[in-house]
């Protein structure tokens, strides 16, 4: 009697840490999840793709050369500006290298779109303050 109730408690214990271990959703997909800002650098229409680096069709000109867009808030003044793109080192592929990293394009003040190496720092457009980065999450 005294071994099958140790064996029942431990049984209870043994399934209560699995369902407290067993992975769940962490709530509900929310579109950034999901989708991705774009532009198209044919025709500069903006949209939201796939989350994948590659170059995407854009549904308005229908050419092939929508890359991801990236934006960062001034934390000086609140602006929300985009800092860079990412397009795919071989536009040809369809699909994800992952030996192969995205190219990253990133937006001076100035508004010319350089590579990182000639970067320097990211500034923002409106008050030219260093503070900026990511949007926080909500």
């Amino acid at each position: 009697m005294k071994r099958a109730a140790i064996a029942a408690v431990c049984i209870v214990v043994v399934a209560l840490a699995a369902y407290r271990l067993w992975p769940r959703g962490r709530g509900a997909v929310t579109p950034e999840m999901v989708e991705r800002p774009r532009v198209c650098e044919a025709c500069g229409h903006r949209f939201d793709g796939p989350t994948v680096a590659v170059l995407t069709t854009c549904p308005k000109c229908k050419k092939r050369e929508a890359a991801r867009v990236y934006f960062y808030v001034c934390r000086k003044c609140g602006e929300r500006f985009e800092a860079f793109r990412e397009r795919p080192a071989d536009p040809t592929l369809t699909k994800v290298d992952p030996i192969q990293p995205p190219d990253l394009v990133y937006k001076r003040g100035d508004g010319e779109w350089v590579p990182f190496a000639d970067l320097g720092e990211i500034v923002c457009p409106k008050c030219g303050s260093a503070e900026v980065g990511a949007p926080r999450p909500k």
